[in-house]
């Protein structure tokens, strides 16, 4: 069953939050506290554990980060309706893998809230970066932060030992460094935001293979062509901004 209330009428509260702080933009500090509050809590009174609350908690940040930068109200209307989309499937990923922690289906959801979260945190938080003048050291530690805990959070699913820490917390320092790379590039925060997700796939992709016991050096390779090709593909349709 892909329709649950619980989970939808959460989403449903996500949905009207982000509606409010759109059409107001008044009282949005109350707002996003007041729906990072609702995500912990209703992300473990679902889950049944804390971890299941990372998803919805930074999908909150990052969804209100992102929604400054759009600017056409139509394309804001369905950013917002992808975005509770997203929020509903991290929270029903965690209901139904609460009941059976085998549920592959719940597995592919929680995975795709997780890309989600992460794309919307790196391309958000670098806007946020290029828009507002925040300190670069403000950058590197988002993406490490929250690349460190919605990795644990997906890994710990497929290998409770406390390794997946240290595996976490390296991807984390890579896409901490990359970022800091990126700093120099001439693209706006769209290009940077899929650039970086993508080489987190890679890496998050070699690393659930190696939990797995699948990984092998035809994965290696087909996940450094993917990328080369996918990379290739975005910097050469993109918009290349001058750098002064």
């Amino acid at each position: 069953m892909f329709l649950k209330l619980y989970p939808f009428l959460c989403s449903l509260i996500f949905f009207l939050g982000l509606e409010f702080i759109m059409l107001t933009r008044e009282y949005i500090l109350l707002t996003v506290f007041f729906l990072l509050i609702f995500s912990a809590y209703h992300g473990k009174k679902i889950g049944k554990q804390w971890k299941f609350s990372i998803l919805p908690i930074f999908f909150t940040l990052s969804s209100v980060a992102l929604l400054y930068l759009v600017s056409l109200f139509f394309e804001q209307q369905i950013f917002i309706i992808i975005s509770s989309l997203m929020y509903y499937f991290s929270l029903l990923s965690a209901y139904r893998l609460n009941k059976y922690e085998g549920d592959q289906t719940a597995k592919g959801m929680n995975m795709a809230a997780g890309a989600a979260t992460i794309f919307f945190t790196y391309a958000g938080a670098y806007g946020l970066y290029l828009n507002f003048l925040v300190p670069l050291y403000y950058l590197i530690l988002t993406y490490l932060a929250v690349t460190l805990l919605v990795s644990y959070q997906y890994f710990f699913l497929i290998n409770k030992t406390k390794i997946i820490w240290i595996y976490s917390f390296i991807l984390a320092l890579v896409m901490a460094e990359l970022i800091w790379s990126m700093n120099f590039w001439p693209f706006g925060y769209l290009t940077t935001g899929v650039s970086a997700l993508i080489l987190y796939y890679v890496l998050w992709d070699i690393i659930q293979s190696y939990f797995l016991s699948i990984l092998n050096k035809k994965r290696v390779v087909t996940n450094v062509i993917l990328f080369a090709l996918m990379i290739g593909l975005v910097l050469v349709t993109s918009k290349w901004i001058p750098v002064i």
